[in-house]
């Protein structure tokens, strides 16, 4: 399932895999399963802070319907991550 989002920026997500490209480099992805594991999240160092970690993750907990948890081991960036999301992570 490929949605354009504008500007060239196109979200694919598959199979448990979000993917953010635009049409030179993969921006971020993000594998998940159906019970709301994030078992990995990655976003281009060019791309960070514009807010595509938060927007993956919004997509993804809007999919699977259940609240996320990054599953282990969580890097710096990943504990980062989780104190400027949202309470509903």
């Amino acid at each position: 399932m490929s949605v354009v989002c504008g500007e060239g920026v196109a979200l694919i997500h598959a199979h448990g895999i979000l993917t953010i490209t635009d049409a030179n480099t993969t921006i971020g992805y993000c594998r998940h399963d159906g019970d709301g594991a994030i078992e990995y999240i990655f976003v281009h160092p060019a791309f960070r802070r514009q807010g595509h970690a938060k927007r993956m993750l919004a997509l993804v907990r809007e999919r699977v319907g259940k609240p996320l948890r990054l599953e282990p081991p969580i890097s710096p960036l990943g504990s980062k991550l989780l104190r400027h999301c949202d309470s509903g992570f």
